[in-house]
């Protein structure tokens, strides 16, 4: 049984194809997945279920990737939880933006197996020192 066995995966994208590839990568990596069409489906999700990762499209239609990250550090103030956005967006501002609004991480698409798991490993060794809002 590996470190992260059973340990859940929620992953955000408008784009059903990039949900399967993240499936498919996440399982790969003995983790539970979970995904989600829209920031509005993954707030109404943290009710039920307490994920340890969330990877986080930026460019989504009605609340994009750091609206949603911000409604879930306000609202789930407790959840240890690590945001990772996934994007194909890389400017600085962007980083600087994901940070501010709760963010943890970010990896570049088109996703990569072995980068996306290293990530995603890197912060469930890091679950207690995740949210940094005071």
């Amino acid at each position: 049984m590996g470190a992260g066995e059973g340990l859940l995966v929620i992953g955000v994208d408008d784009d059903a194809k990039s949900l399967v590839l993240l499936k498919r990568i996440v399982e790969s990596g003995g983790y539970r997945f979970i995904g989600v069409s829209s920031g509005a489906e993954l707030l109404k999700m943290l009710g039920k279920e307490t994920p340890r990762i969330i990877l986080m499209d930026i460019m989504m239609p009605v609340m994009n990737g750091f609206e949603t990250a911000l409604r879930v550090r306000t609202g789930f103030p407790q959840m240890a939880t690590a945001i990772i956005y996934v994007t194909a967006r890389q400017g600085e501002e962007d980083l600087r933006g994901g940070v501010a609004a709760g963010g943890n991480d970010f990896v570049l698409k088109p996703v990569n197996r072995e980068k996306l798991l290293s990530r995603i490993e890197k912060w469930v060794g890091r679950a207690h020192t995740i949210n940094t809002a005071v």
